[in-house]
């Protein structure tokens, strides 16, 4: 019989322990320096090396020559406690023994004197699905265990846990192991098996594994056993996902607005057996591997030259607030799609809604929040479309033609916040605000503009109001900040005033402030009432 590759590379000693560097030392020196507590609560993500850590702890703290804190594998007590049948190392399974009469034979048990080595170990698996009657019979042992007795508990939902249990024990968070940890892991393994595979190929089975080491060698194992020379393509059709081309052209479509490209792309992935579930995850994944790109610079460790190239020729469509907008879409669309009949369908409509009306001109200039000082307002005036490669000045943005909306008859602040929707040319314009001041180091003012967000700014006929606290006001009235309203105001060119409002009549001490910091500038400042203090 085939041994699993999880199975057959479990590590036997710490330093086949990937990912977990901050663990495995404090672990080895409290073995070094015989300083083993009664408890330990090891939690994490599954396939992260809880058990494979639990189980070399207990053969290296009962070991006679340990090496480094970890098992030497040689001496008597080590090649006794690998023997199946040994008496020192008791595992227990919570998940199929979670009542109070198992836990009440282990109490029994504890009192017995370890067989080989110096400590008898406890390793209790999944302890969260211990009943209460079941924790609270193991409450009082675990707090005061005989002095040869160790108890490692494992769990991957460390909430369920009592908090009585959690005081009583060492607690050990582990961590989902990095995708280039993964990479060199696999690559090693398939070395020592004979398989031969391309990097590209290693590093998608990597991906998959998601943090997991035993996830990623259950994938492993999958592709080794089709064929002994992996290509990328050949680990696509095994593992059922889509490549990372194909996703790039699937966005690409809907950054464009192309819905016809977004049926067609979809149709295509289908067809060639991928499950819906896993191009809305790999369009996800892309996405958020995009937002790094483009906020931070990163590619990660699975980019190539190629890859990046096309990365960064889908950044000039787009802006990273939308994307993020995009990954909640998918995420809302994924809990329909596990109990839809049609989930296709439930995709299709999810990707449409997000190209639908918006171009990658738009969409370049979104932002989710909203800062709450600038108001410009637009004229309508014709204004040719930008380049769909290059990326869109805020000028161009600010001057595309739209609709002249309807002047209301009453500046009613409260029925303009309730009737009017925050749309997509607010956030526009706002998302270049929240950019500017970002990008000048203006961090603190960008704080305080953004507690207003996109619930106190409206675009309303031909008037851009944002309706301000007494702390934005006193914030709008700093010289600093208007040094920064003038240098958006002059980028975005003429045909932009600035009107704030208060609703209310508190706090109208600081409306001399205001009309001190925006003298010869643009702008149009209204009271508590109504009335305009100032303006052109």
């Amino acid at each position: 019989m085939k041994t699993a590759l999880y199975r057959k590379y479990r590590p036997t000693t710490f330093d086949g322990v990937i990912g977990q560097d901050v663990i495995v030392t404090t672990l080895t020196n409290q073995i070094r320096k015989g300083a083993v507590s009664h408890a330990y609560l090891f939690t994490g993500s599954r396939g992260t090396g809880k058990t494979s850590c639990a189980k070399i702890f207990a053969r290296a703290v009962n070991c006679l020559s340990p090496v480094n804190g970890s098992p030497c594998g040689k001496c008597e007590v080590c090649r006794a406690l690998a023997s199946p049948s040994n008496l020192d190392i008791v595992e227990m399974d919570a998940a199929s023994n979670n009542g109070v009469d198992k836990i009440r034979d282990l109490r029994e048990s504890v009192g017995y004197l370890p067989a080989a080595g110096k400590y008898k170990v406890y390793i209790i698996d999944e302890v969260h699905m211990l009943s209460g009657s079941a924790f609270n019979a193991l409450l009082k042992t675990l707090e005061e265990p005989p002095a040869h007795v160790v108890f490692v508990l494992c769990t991957t939902e460390v909430h369920k846990l009592p908090a009585t249990i959690l005081s009583r024990c060492m607690r050990f968070d582990f961590r989902l192991v990095a995708t280039d940890k993964l990479f060199a892991l696999v690559k090693d393994i398939f070395a020592k098996e004979g398989v031969k595979a391309e990097d590209k190929a290693i590093m998608h089975i990597a991906r998959l594994g998601e943090g997991s080491v035993r996830d990623t060698l259950s994938i492993a194992d999958r592709c080794m056993s089709a064929a002994d020379t992996l290509t990328y393509e050949l680990v696509l059709d095994i593992t059922g996902a889509g490549s990372g081309e194909e996703t790039a052209e699937l966005l690409e479509a809907v950054l464009k607005s192309d819905a016809g490209a977004v049926i067609t792309r979809v149709e295509k992935l289908a067809a060639a057996g991928k499950s819906v579930s896993q191009i809305s995850r790999e369009l996800t994944v892309y996405a958020r591997d995009l937002i790094l790109l483009m906020t931070s610079g990163e590619s990660g460790p699975t980019a190539s030259a190629e890859t990046l190239a096309r990365m960064k020729g889908l950044a000039a469509l787009t802006s990273a607030p939308f994307l993020v907008r995009f990954i909640r879409t998918l995420g809302g669309a994924d809990a329909e799609i596990r109990y839809s009949s049609a989930p296709r369908i439930v995709l299709e409509s999810a990707l449409l809604s997000l190209c639908a009306g918006m171009s990658a001109p738009e969409r370049a200039a979104e932002t989710p929040v909203a800062s709450p000082v600038i108001a410009p307002v637009r004229e309508s005036a014709p204004q040719a479309a930008p380049a769909a490669h290059e990326a869109v000045a805020p000028r161009e943005a600010a001057a595309r033609p739209a609709a002249p909306r309807p002047e209301p008859k009453k500046r009613d602040p409260e029925e303009i916040l309730m009737r009017t929707p925050c749309d997509d040319k607010t956030l526009g314009v706002l998302g270049y605000i929240r950019q500017k001041l970002r990008k000048n180091g203006h961090l603190r003012i960008f704080g305080e503009y953004s507690e207003l967000k996109d619930n106190r700014t409206r675009l309303y006929g031909n008037e851009f109001y944002v309706f301000a606290n007494s702390g934005s006001y006193l914030t709008f009235a700093e010289p600093e900040s208007m040094k920064i309203v003038q240098g958006i105001l002059d980028e975005l060119g003429a045909g932009y005033k600035l009107r704030v409002e208060k609703p209310g009549t508190e706090g109208a001490d600081v409306l001399e402030q205001i009309l001190a910091a925006t003298e010869g500038l643009d702008v149009e400042v209204v009271d508590g009432k109504g009335k305009r203090i100032t303006g052109r």
